[in-house]
């Protein structure tokens, strides 16, 4: 850790900033779920169309996102953020403008190219500035961020009610503010490769080094990790003002109502889990315990017919089981990460949350759209799971690998 990043008040500053800017990523590219049951009746369309919608989205930024991790190991990572979120921001805008469901997803193709960065930048910055004693507190600031941007957008909407166009684009608008925020201060954003102090033609860090690291057995575990995570929060997260709606009754409002419930919680869950990760070890045994409460609140919520303050109340838990694993899943990623790769690692993970949020939006809007609701929250719960047996396999393999010759 060099002197400047010792510094204490730049990391202070830039840990607000890049958390600023996740927490408007996470605003953005959570504007379709709260309007999911309007666009279906506006744009005269099915659950599962507004599902590929997200698909787009996520199809974009899969592809993406591990060329953009690349790019942020050899270019400095505040322009590429700039950048991502200008593109994102506008492509929020443009949904605000929408006239039919073309429209939508050329949106959401934009969406998911801006989309791409935020991880790759965030934490390539943020370990270069950050000390290390502090990281496990800084990732969760910056990851509670983002999920208070998740809890924001659905009340948002929903306080500007049929004028939802509105609501989009000053959130865009926002974004761009905050763009502008980032640039203006662009000189205290370093990031991890200028810190390394590897060169950008070193054997560690050229392409085919990068891409046997990405394929090495404890990436490719964390691969999977956010991978199976993915597939349930977003499927669950996607529709559940929906799937509240078709299976339980519950309004349309009170269903977005519940996904701020789920997300405000995660972003508690969030806090309360950097305090832990940065005083214990043992990240795999804590993301195996936040993961069995939440599938178990989920399932609940599915198999049971209960009222409107229980089924809010098991979200709530539901969140802080999510939320208390997130910082300790960062930690577990950055130990398996060598120094000035942290772009192209989290890049590659990132793409994992790609493919989930690729996969899952059409698979949980077909099961809606067959009545088959019940298995929107089975599904969920299920891949918590496997989810488990992923984080526990990367810890194990990770300290086999560290023994080894």
């Amino acid at each position: 850790m060099t002197a400047a990043a010792m510094d204490a008040p730049r990391p202070v500053k830039v840990v607000g900033l890049i958390s600023m800017g996740h927490c408007l990523n996470h605003m953005l590219v959570i504007v379709v779920p709260p309007l999911a049951v309007t666009w279906v009746t506006l744009f005269q369309v099915d659950y599962f169309a507004i599902g590929l919608v997200m698909a787009a989205t996520a199809l974009a930024s899969a592809i993406s996102v591990v060329p953009v991790g690349f790019l942020v190991d050899r270019v400095p990572a505040r322009y590429v953020l700039v950048i991502g979120l200008v593109v994102l921001s506008l492509s929020t805008i443009g949904f605000g403008f929408a006239q039919s469901y073309w429209h939508l997803l050329v949106c959401g193709v934009f969406a998911g190219l801006g989309n791409t960065v935020f991880h790759p930048c965030g934490y390539s910055i943020l370990s270069a500035t950050v000390p290390k004693p502090w990281l496990g507190r800084a990732f969760s600031v910056h990851t509670f961020a983002g999920y208070g941007g998740f809890a924001l957008t659905p009340i948002i909407i929903t306080l500007f009610g049929q004028d939802w166009r509105t609501a989009l684009i000053l959130l865009g608008v926002l974004g761009l503010v905050v763009a502008l925020a980032m640039l203006l201060n662009r000189d205290d954003l370093h990031d991890d490769r200028t810190e390394s102090g590897t060169p950008a033609n070193s054997a560690v860090t050229n392409d085919a080094g990068g891409l046997r690291l990405l394929f090495s057995l404890p990436v490719m575990m964390c691969f999977l990790f956010f991978l199976f995570t993915t597939i349930s929060y977003w499927g669950f997260d996607s529709f559940l003002p929906a799937s509240l709606y078709e299976l339980h009754g519950v309004d349309v409002e009170d269903g977005n109502f519940g996904l701020s419930v789920f997300f405000g919680f995660s972003a508690l869950g969030i806090l309360i889990g950097g305090l832990i990760a940065d005083r214990t070890s043992r990240h795999g045994q804590i993301a195996a315990l936040g993961f069995s409460v939440a599938a178990v609140c989920i399932f609940l919520i599915g198999e049971l017919s209960i009222s409107l303050w229980t089924i809010f109340a098991l979200i709530a838990l539901a969140g802080i089981g999510a939320g208390v694993v997130t910082p300790s899943r960062d930690l577990i990623v950055r130990k398996v990460t060598p120094a000035g790769q942290t772009g192209k690692v989290f890049a590659f993970t990132t793409m994992a949350m790609d493919t989930g949020t690729l996969i899952a939006p059409p698979v949980f809007g077909f099961l809606l759209d067959q009545g088959e609701t019940v298995w929107l929250f089975r599904l969920a719960a299920f891949m918590l799971i496997l989810s488990i047996f992923t984080v526990t396999a990367t810890r194990h393999v990770h300290g086999r690998m560290e023994k080894s010759p």
